[in-house]
This record gives C-alpha cells, structure tokens and sequence, in this order.
C-alpha cells in the first residue's frame, strides 16, 4: 500500500484480512479496500495502491489516519 502524505510524520501499522474491494482503479492501481483487523469490531477502510489485490488475502500496511468529509476515517 502506498502511503497518503499527512502533516503527521507518525505512521502506524496495521494488518488484518482483506473482506471486501470497495473500488480499484486498474490504470492507476489506486485501491480502497475493508480489512478485518483484529481487536476491531468494524471493517477498517484502507486506501493506497496496489496492482492487484484479491479478498482473503493478508495485508500488512504502513500509513497514517486521514478524516475524510465525505468517506470517513481512513
């Protein structure tokens, strides 16, 4: 997954099971995608970039959290 660039330089790491492809952008590789994270009663949603990713695969990702207006906590 590619990093989302944040005024915080503090990235966090997270792994889980991949539930769901919400979008993927196949040009671009730009993915947001529902992880099962252990500890976590909802799905997380990830963004970043992968040139292919399929469900029930295991992810470990690097990045931070963005707030978005429309979408939510990312």
């Amino acid at each position: 997954m590619k990093e989302r660039i944040s005024t915080d330089t503090t990235a966090e790491r997270l792994s889980g099971s991949l539930e769901r492809v919400t979008f993927h952008n196949e040009d671009s590789g730009f993915c947001v995608l529902r992880v099962k994270v252990s500890g976590q009663r909802e799905l997380v949603t990830v963004t970043g970039c992968a040139a292919s990713i399929t469900p029930g695969e295991h992810l470990e990702c690097t990045g931070s959290w963005h707030n978005d207006r429309t979408h939510g906590m990312q």
